[in-house]
């Protein structure tokens, strides 16, 4: 799997224009261009899905805003900030790239699609864009991502796995938290305790809580867990259940995270039915 991590000027200007205002310079610089040019604002907002389709080619329509950004003194600002983040990205996926892909070959055991474009927004916009259409495309910028590299790219992850099952949500999508859940556990759980040496299990969507909680003993067969082993992680990652009251699942360890999905929802009346799992 290759990660490239690059600036692209139209995504780039199209999120500045549409996304959420990172500061007053640029919620005034907005505001100019929508009083100045309120037809071509309103034209250009539908060109993120092409954009994202084909990041090479893209040519709008009409590029009136466009130039007027990239010839603005702010947008080189903003590019210089871009470009110090996309090489921290850059240099912590490069450092650690090795040990993220044979983790996650571990954890998912499906093939990847080989190559994603992370196409690099400013850290400050807080935002993931991705397009129905094609996968392998993400826009990214997160100023979390500047205390926590590790968790960065372990959310970097997080949205291409999603992109990669988007066609098995649609199938099952009357199951869409248990989805949602299992990968929580995989990546925002699992890959991030392996990559950062710190157990990440009690973090993530509270609304989830609850469900991850009910599936991961059988979240741990599927990791390969032996009986004797459970204790050790229940104390790594601070969740406690009694390892009595469970059948040992042991093909779990055999298949790969589609049927471990399968495997929950088939038989999610008789995972979701212990009331006394405990935090440590």
């Amino acid at each position: 799997m290759k990660l490239k991590f690059q600036v692209n000027d139209y995504v780039l200007t199209w999120n500045l224009l549409y996304g959420a205002s990172i500061s007053q310079r640029v919620h005034t610089f907005k505001q100019k261009l929508w009083v100045t040019y309120k037809k071509q604002y309103n034209a250009c907002n539908s060109d993120k899905e092409e954009m994202l389709c084909d990041i090479k080619n893209f040519i709008p329509n009409d590029d009136t805003l466009y130039n007027l950004v990239h010839e603005s003194e702010l947008f080189d600002s903003l590019k210089e900030d871009v470009e110090k983040y996309r090489l921290m990205l850059m240099s912590a996926w490069d450092e650690n790239k090795k040990e993220i892909e044979k983790d996650l070959k571990e954890i998912l055991r499906f093939p990847m699609t080989e190559n994603y474009n992370i196409l690099v927004l400013h850290p400050r916009m807080d935002t993931c864009l991705t397009s129905s259409k094609v996968k392998t495309n993400i826009a990214w910028g997160f100023k979390r991502d500047l205390e926590d590299k590790m968790l960065g790219l372990t959310n970097i992850i997080y949205a291409i796995v999603q992109a990669e099952i988007q066609d098995f949500e649609k199938e099952y999508g009357a199951y869409k938290e248990i989805i949602q859940a299992i990968l929580e556990l995989a990546i925002h759980n699992e890959l991030y305790t392996r990559i950062s040496g710190n157990s990440n299990y009690l973090d993530g969507d509270k609304s989830l809580t609850f469900l991850k909680r009910q599936i991961y003993p059988y979240w741990l067969m599927y990791l390969g867990c032996e009986k004797e082993d459970m204790t050790h992680y229940m104390m790594r990652d601070k969740v406690a259940f009694d390892i009595d009251n469970y059948t040992m699942e042991t093909k779990l360890k055999k298949v790969n995270l589609y049927d471990f999905m399968k495997f929950c929802i088939k038989n999610q009346k008789y995972i979701i039915r212990i009331n006394h799992l405990e935090i440590i």
